[in-house]
């Protein structure tokens, strides 16, 4: 597994060209860019190719576009309106290189039976990724261990997944909300090979399902979730890929880009030694 830097953690501080050239200094070769900051620049009148070659000068991959969020609940024209949003994300991710787009279903749906968020995630799983394949991207669709969120927990996104049946269709397992709603390192073990296209790495303090708040996501080893469980069990499904830093902590956030780049690689770094993990470049 790689050490990557989720933009959110260091998005405070600096624009999308500054963050690159950070990680790249900071020893991050991989790194997700967050659709804010993607469009923030675009609207400022810089074009895709110069983002494309910002990456490539530093030698920093985009691993996932974060996010697309709210995919499920829609009735026909917003279906329709999110798929041409969405296409022209793809085409941006195709530009820049970048193969996976982070995907989230809806909070505070208009129902709480299984089967219903079931079939309304599956539906709109289905209609992205016909669009998404036209561009060659990936959809990751993150459990949110969150009370309104619609989908909370690995073996709930793990049922979607499977019921999409779709190569470009997987999950994003978060360390922090895989802990906040009660998912267990062992879950990980239902899911095949190639079925997680992406990790994010955050721990929490001690808390009862469903009662974490999302700014208490802390460097990793600065709480309670099992990290390393996870990250060996990711390990002994064949995950392989990145390990995203993404923490909301409003005192990591405020850092100097560099000096928290500086800290969550070390932090991150430990725990991915801790499971033996790590792939060296």
């Amino acid at each position: 597994m790689q050490l990557c830097m989720n933009e959110l953690t260091i998005m405070q501080n600096g624009d999308l060209f500054s963050h690159i050239a950070a990680c790249a200094e900071q020893g991050y070769s991989y790194m997700e860019i967050r659709k804010a900051s993607l469009i923030r620049t675009l609207r400022e009148g810089r074009s895709l190719d110069e983002i494309d070659r910002a990456l490539k000068d530093h030698g920093v991959t985009p691993v996932c576009v974060n996010a697309i969020e709210s995919i499920s609940f829609h009735d026909r024209r917003g279906m329709r309106m999110l798929k041409e949003l969405s296409d022209y994300l793809f085409y941006c991710c195709r530009r820049i290189g970048c193969g996976c787009v982070e995907v989230i279903a809806s909070f505070r749906p208009p129902t709480d039976h299984p089967d219903e968020i079931k079939n309304e995630t599956v539906q709109a799983l289905l209609q992205l990724s016909d669009v998404a394949g036209h561009y060659g991207v990936n959809l990751a669709l993150e459990y949110m261990g969150l009370p309104a969120s619609s989908v909370k927990t690995f073996k709930q996104s793990l049922e979607i997944v499977n019921a999409v049946g779709r190569d470009n269709v997987g999950i994003l397992l978060d360390t922090w909300h895989h802990y906040a709603f009660g998912s267990q390192p062992e879950d990980i073990l239902r899911a095949q090979d190639g079925q997680i296209f992406m990790v994010h790495v955050s721990d929490c303090p001690a808390r009862e399902p469903g009662k974490a708040i999302r700014s208490e996501s802390y460097l990793p080893g600065d709480g309670v979730v099992p990290i390393t469980d996870i990250l060996r069990n990711l390990k002994k499904i064949g995950y392989d890929g990145a390990v995203s830093v993404e923490v909301f902590d409003p005192a990591v956030q405020s850092m100097p880009a560099e000096e928290c780049l500086v800290a969550a690689r070390e932090k991150t770094l430990a725990v991915m030694k801790a499971a033996d993990v790590l792939t060296l470049p």
